[in-house]
């Protein structure tokens, strides 16, 4: 049976409809539905009950940052104070077990790693940071998680709360609500500026009623969220990430410290740095359908001869574009120049690779919005 997160009664009494995810019963939409509720984070701000994902806290010693970077591609020593990184653990292939945000935090004059994950690879993550520091704290049973999210966020946050004003994408703060700390990070996973909140269970209602004074706020699902992340050209574990899929060949590669590939003692190391050198056989694409036929997960793309050469591993309406869109892997000996289809109901339908983003992402570096 999923488990029920901490506001459910809240969210229902509010109008969500209320489906299984990842192990727990979650928000998919509320009244006013998926179309506007993402429209709403595009223009305005939502904000989003993601208490179901995995948040952590380890004690940041040179003991449990030795053991973790055998699993993490990142050099975790010389992680910034009060920054986000994104990031993953990696398996004995090079293959991605979760994607994740790490970030280096002071609480109570200590230096911890907040770490936080998806909910579907609790368990594979958990095995994972217990063996790697066996006082590791899990922080979701006590804290709820939420993410505001859109050009507005910052207003609506302001109101509640104190923000930095130097607080840019990836920044991290321990702040105040109400004399108690709240882990405040500026991200989020729409392509919009935003924040992501961690408050402790007995707070988060008052926490989110206080933010929904606000009248250009609302509460928005896992329907709008999975639109709006599309939209950004984002990867969602499960789809386009998972243990067979490396972060190069999901177009991640940015995500990567080069210097640390070199390192025998990151998993996967030596397949990683042959797929830097070498392009790997698979190349994530943006796809748009040609004839607004609505493009889904698993749809397998084709040439001309029906051959297979992909597939597709996201797909849904986009409300800003007014097109069904869609993510995938393309087969890099297929000629990128020729006519893409996909199969939909026993049709082949043409598809238009793009590059990605859709949209435009607005995140707030340095002091302007950018990509």
């Amino acid at each position: 049976m999923p488990l029920d997160i901490p506001l459910k009664n809240f969210h229902e009494i509010n109008g969500a409809k209320m489906v299984p995810f990842a192990g727990f019963n979650m928000p998919i939409n509320y009244k006013t539905g998926i179309i506007n509720e993402h429209k709403n984070v595009r223009n305005h701000s939502g904000i989003f009950d993601v208490s179901h994902m995995g948040q952590m806290l380890l004690e940041a010693t040179d003991l449990h940052i030795n053991n973790l970077e055998k699993y993490i591609p990142l050099k975790l020593k010389n992680l910034r104070n009060n920054r986000s990184n994104y990031t993953f653990l990696l398996n004995d292939n090079g293959g991605v077990v979760d994607d994740l945000i790490v970030s280096l935090i002071d609480i109570n004059r200590k230096s911890f790693l907040y770490i936080v994950y998806n909910a579907s690879r609790k368990n594979e993550d958990e095995k994972i940071f217990f063996k790697c520091a066996p006082n590791a704290e899990i922080l979701h049973v006590k804290n709820c998680l939420f993410a505001i999210q859109g050009p507005e966020s910052i207003e609506v946050l302001n109101n509640v709360i104190e923000i930095p004003v130097d607080m840019h994408f990836l920044d991290i703060d321990v702040l105040k609500y109400k004399n108690n700390s709240i882990i405040v990070s500026r991200s989020g996973y729409t392509g919009e500026d935003g924040f992501e909140i961690s408050i402790s269970t007995d707070q988060a209602e008052i926490f989110v009623k206080d933010l929904l004074e606000n009248k250009n706020t609302m509460l928005c699902g896992l329907g709008s969220r999975d639109s709006l992340r599309l939209e950004a050209g984002l990867s969602l574990y499960g789809h386009e990430l998972n243990e067979n899929i490396t972060p190069i060949e999901a177009g991640l590669s940015w995500a990567l410290d080069k210097d640390r590939l070199n390192d025998t003692a990151l998993n996967g190391n030596k397949i990683l740095l042959n797929q830097l050198h070498n392009k790997p056989l698979n190349k994530k694409i943006g796809l748009i359908s040609v004839n607004r036929s609505m493009l889904r997960d698993g749809m397998i793309l084709f040439d001309r001869n029906k051959n297979n050469i992909g597939k597709i591993t996201s797909g849904c309406f986009s409300p800003n574009l007014n097109k069904s869109i869609g993510i995938g892997y393309l087969n890099l000996n297929f000629d990128e120049e020729k006519e893409i289809f996909c199969e939909i109901r026993n049709k082949m339908e043409l598809v238009k690779k793009t590059n990605l983003p859709f949209v435009k992402k607005n995140y707030k570096k340095n002091g302007s919005y950018n990509e």
